[in-house]
């Protein structure tokens, strides 16, 4: 009986704790956020995985990536990759997904120079940089793609392209 007080206890006060909301409209309120000074970032955190990919990569190699949405509407990127798979890494992107559909077009790239292949073939991988937006067939600016992320991050995802996989050998969904 003690243990479930104690128990209930924690559940409380992390309840009233000061934490933003990791539900729906903690979105809703990111977005009316983004653009204001001094608002805190909005960050999305995902695995890439072979499995996940379409069509399915048998690739070994796997991955974290966090992708950060600052007040001014930046995107920062950070991704590792270990690249267990002996992958020559071209390239990565968000893409964006339309409900039903397998794949997407490219949204933001996250590896620069954009349109290079980088032959990238170290065990450890690692890319920090800006999100650089590139017309497409679902947004024509990149604040138009932004409110969609912000309204709807699980239509989002990331990857990253190799020579064995070009259609991609690790992705991961925005949360």
């Amino acid at each position: 009986m003690r243990h479930w007080h104690a128990m209930m206890a924690v559940v409380a006060v992390a309840a009233c704790a000061d934490q933003p909301s990791t539900g729906p409209e903690r979105f809703a309120a990111s977005f009316s956020a983004v653009g204001s000074e001094g608002a805190p970032p909005v960050v999305f955190n995902t695995q890439l995985r072979s499995e996940l990919e379409v069509p399915t990569s048998t690739s070994e190699s796997k991955g974290h990536a966090q992708i950060m949405i600052l007040a001014d509407g930046t995107i920062e990127s950070t991704v590792i990759i270990n690249n267990k798979g002996d992958e020559s890494v071209r390239f990565g992107h968000i893409h964006h997904l339309n409900p039903g559909q397998p794949t997407g077009p490219v949204i933001w790239w996250l590896s620069n120079p954009v349109g290079t292949d980088l032959n990238l073939t170290d065990r450890h991988l690692e890319f920090r940089q800006q999100g650089i937006f590139v017309t497409n067939a679902h947004f024509t600016s990149h604040e138009a793609a932004l409110a969609e992320l912000l309204r709807d991050p699980a239509s989002f995802y990331v990857n990253f392209h190799s020579d064995a996989f070009p259609g991609g050998f690790a992705r991961g969904f925005l949360p």
